[in-house]
């Protein structure tokens, strides 16, 4: 008989677990709905306004702007990334409805460093429109070899930004940034030594006599100074 008690005992616990577990399961199930619901209909209201009422879009096409972003549409993304931060408050809400446990643990810490991970995403982006744009008006400049430029200039920009979007999703980036203050004080030294070769090479017959004459004063005045500490030495006063 004490067998048949300890299992009706623990059925009666199982059971007692079923009935508080299912109501939360159920109304976190009902809270994830509303929450795909409201984030679907918040971010397909965003990407409207951003695409039809600003043409956020069409700008960025009609500016060629597009291919610098590797075909990515900017209301699609800042809409995306809305309708995700929606999800995950209510991912929060839901895991804060189940109570303790290392799902609605996990669910919170994710919630909570969600901002960070849009903001880091919302710079990158950033990055890539800004960089795009340098590049796209050194370009369309008059400037000697501008697609060599365009490229660095992009290059620097989105490194920048990668960077601060790094930092601000809790990474720590001192290597990295002594990395990149490194490589652009290579490349500005490079340029400033291929840029004085080429001056050098392209002014060498304009600048020829006046490094002649240079060199003649000096030479000169040396000489004249040379002989004058050996009549000094020969001939005392």
């Amino acid at each position: 008989m004490q067998g048949l008690q300890d299992v009706v005992v623990a059925l009666e616990q199982l059971w007692e677990l079923f009935r508080i577990a299912v109501p939360k399961l159920l109304s976190a199930a009902v809270i994830l709905l509303v929450g795909y619901a409201v984030g679907r209909i918040v971010g397909m209201a965003v990407g409207g306004l951003l695409r039809r009422f600003l043409g956020l879009d069409k700008w960025v096409r009609r500016k060629g702007f597009l291919e610098e972003l590797y075909g990515l549409r900017p209301s699609g993304f800042l809409a995306g990334l809305i309708k995700w931060y929606i999800y995950l408050l209510f991912i929060g809400i839901a895991a804060e409805n189940l109570g303790s446990g290392v799902l609605s643990d996990s669910a919170r810490a994710l919630v909570e460093y969600s901002p960070k991970l849009l903001a880091s995403l919302f710079l990158m982006f950033l990055g890539l429109l800004a960089g795009g744009m340098i590049r796209r008006y050194v370009l369309e400049s008059t400037l000697a070899g501008k697609e060599f430029f365009g490229s660095l200039f992009k290059f620097a920009t989105v490194a920048i930004f990668s960077i601060a979007a790094l930092s601000t999703a809790g990474v720590d980036v001192s290597l990295l940034v002594q990395t990149v203050v490194i490589a652009v004080a290579a490349v500005t030294v490079s340029l400033g030594v291929a840029v004085g070769i080429a001056l050098g090479l392209v002014l060498k017959d304009e600048l020829r006599p006046y490094i002649r004459s240079v060199l003649r004063e000096i030479l000169g005045g040396e000489r004249d100074g040379e002989s004058g500490e050996v009549e000094s030495g020969l001939y005392p006063p």
